[in-house]
């Protein structure tokens, strides 16, 4: 089974691998984490599973002058966008991208002085495989870099002027999301509990003075959506809602082997998709009415040692 997001579409991609990459950490942020990796002029830079190279971006510049980056994806159609955007950067000479899966690195031991994988190993059947491979091309004294999702046994927090849940409700909601987890992990599909787990597995492998951020941003809406941030995510909110009908119903049904794996039955699948039905029409009504209002955030860490 694939991943249930549908990567062939062109505007699932440009969310899901580069708007919402970029939204994740703030630029303080990110300054900030490259003096902790220890980012230097003339060092080598690798982007794991790069998608359109977003970390080599944000990071390659602190690799500069002298420096070389390198993206890696499985997905030769990610990674000419990739060149063509590292180019509009102005790091179209020192950016080299190449072919290859981040379970097997196509490069030499010790060669990285950076290696980084942002929101990779959580879509991995097998994410200690690939840090296996991050250490190996790493070299001594090198930083290992993992951002991805880092979600607790809870149900995500966050709050929405649509309604209230109920105490029944809510536990159905929990219920749901153990059973897609379970699914995801039964199915080989991953874990977005990875992060979690990240500290420890760079401590078993001797990665010294392990590190943990989480990141900070929290997306917000609230009538009359005057800031420049509250337009942009009603404009990615507006683009979520135009997606066609049939379009959402295909996706829908790709979750189903998801719930099913995880042990649910065929009233929950259909429980769920009625409540995912009744929640854009709510959302849908309160946009027009200029009435919607949410916040939630996005459980993130980055987790660092060094070789």
């Amino acid at each position: 089974m694939t991943n249930p997001l549908d990567y062939h579409d062109p505007e699932i991609r440009k969310e899901v691998l580069e708007r919402q990459r970029r939204g994740l950490w703030t630029p303080e942020q990110t300054r900030s984490l490259a003096k902790h990796f220890g980012l230097e002029p003339g060092m080598h830079l690798l982007d794991a599973g790069c998608g359109y190279g977003y970390s080599l971006r944000a990071f390659g510049p602190w690799c500069m002058p002298g420096g070389t980056l390198f993206g890696c994806d499985r997905d030769d159609a990610l990674l000419r966008t990739a060149r063509t955007l590292a180019a509009e950067e102005g790091l179209g000479a020192t950016a080299r991208f190449i072919t290859g899966d981040i379970t097997c690195l196509p490069f030499d031991s010790n060669r990285m002085d950076l290696t980084i994988a942002q929101i990779v190993l959580c879509h991995l059947a097998e994410p200690e495989k690939a840090l296996d491979e991050m250490i190996r091309v790493t070299r001594p004294g090198g930083c290992v870099v993992v951002m991805d999702n880092a979600r607790s046994l809870g149900p995500g927090g966050g709050w929405s002027s649509l309604r209230e849940p109920s105490i029944p409700q809510l536990l159905f909601n929990f219920e749901a999301m153990l059973r897609h987890r379970r699914g995801r992990k039964r199915l080989g599909l991953g874990d977005f509990t990875v992060g979690c787990k990240m500290p420890g597995w760079m401590e078993k492998r001797g990665l010294k003075n392990v590190s943990v951020r989480g990141n900070e941003k929290v997306s917000w809406i609230a009538p009359p959506y005057a800031s420049p941030d509250q337009q942009l995510e009603l404009q990615k909110l507006k683009e979520r809602l135009a997606v066609p009908t049939a379009h959402r119903s295909h996706l829908a049904r790709q979750y189903d082997p998801i719930y099913r794996a995880g042990g649910a039955d065929r009233a929950m699948i259909r429980r769920l998709r009625r409540s995912g039905r009744r929640n854009r029409r709510r959302v849908e009504e309160a946009l027009e009415k200029g009435t919607l209002a949410y916040a939630a955030g996005t459980p993130l860490w980055c987790v660092w040692g060094f070789k």
